[in-house]
């Protein structure tokens, strides 16, 4: 009978192949999914003619809800798709704020800034009712009292006699902020292809396609897409700097200043700021 007999170095190397594959499988299924990402941020104000008004007239209702229905609807499936997430909060959509003059006294200025901010709530929660979301997700989406900010004119009051000061109608106001939301962040799919792509234009690592090298980083979308893909590689960093390094060619200095400012494009798109940095002629990556 024939037996077939391997060494240990062979055996071992047999192994390791398989706990490389295992893990590299395993990696591709763990894979973070897409997350919610603030695109911009807008600001609109309603200014009130009278010092202590405080009640919207149809005119400023309607300036709201016109201002406002449009940005809620674009960020609408983002914020259905989010909503229940744990991995991925949803960030406060929606800021209401005032301001008063300094005229009078802090409490009493307090008091009218709190009756705008309620006034000013009340249309928007109005409209989110209307818009057929429920009262949990708008308390969600909506800061909180404890969140409402308040600040009076900027006055010296140990110099100046409050009673005295002149009004600006600049002052008086209440605001509503709304931070746009998108769904961003690249599927399993598109993550291994991105691998894919860089050992491509590595190849053996003569002479690697540095610019094709910085395109595929530069697909990365979200702090999740980046520490996937240094997942993938072992060590996003070292990979990095391993490929696009100076030669007699030349400089690579375009590649890693693009690959930086792409992948803090991604970390700050994620809420995460700047993980990316030139250091001589590497890059540093920090990662949590």
């Amino acid at each position: 009978m024939n037996k077939f007999i391997i060494s240990e170095s062979e055996k071992q190397r047999i192994l390791n192949m398989h706990k490389s594959s295992s893990s590299r499988h395993y990696l591709r299924e763990a894979t973070m999914a897409p997350e919610p990402v603030i695109t911009d941020s807008r600001t609109a104000k309603i200014y009130f003619g009278q010092e202590g008004q405080y009640d919207l007239d149809t005119i400023d209702i309607t300036f709201i809800e016109d201002w406002l229905r449009p940005l809620v609807q674009n960020s609408l499936p983002t914020i259905q798709k989010f909503y229940k997430d744990t991995t991925y909060p949803l960030p406060k959509f929606i800021t209401i704020g005032a301001g008063t003059t300094s005229k009078g006294s802090y409490s009493a200025n307090k008091r009218v800034a709190q009756r705008r901010i309620s006034e000013v709530t009340g249309v928007v929660t109005g409209l989110l009712e209307e818009m057929g979301i429920n009262d949990e997700i708008i308390q969600k989406i909506i800061t909180t009292n404890s969140d409402y900010t308040y600040n009076p004119t900027n006055l010296d009051a140990n110099f100046y006699d409050r009673t005295k000061a002149k009004s600006q109608d600049k002052e008086r106001f209440a605001y509503i902020t709304v931070k746009q939301m998108t769904t961003k962040g690249l599927s399993t799919d598109q993550i291994t292809g991105v691998e894919h792509e860089l050992e491509y234009a590595r190849g053996s690592n003569i002479n690697p396609d540095e610019t094709s090298i910085a395109y595929q980083i530069c697909k990365l979308k979200t702090y999740s897409d980046i520490t996937d893909l240094n997942k993938r590689v072992g060590n996003l960093q070292n990979w990095v700097n391993g490929s696009i390094t100076d030669d007699w060619y030349g400089s690579d200095y375009k590649e890693r200043n693009k690959i930086v400012g792409c992948l803090n494009t991604a970390a700050n798109n994620s809420r995460k700021g700047d993980i990316a940095a030139i250091a001589g002629d590497k890059i540093t990556i920090i990662l949590q």
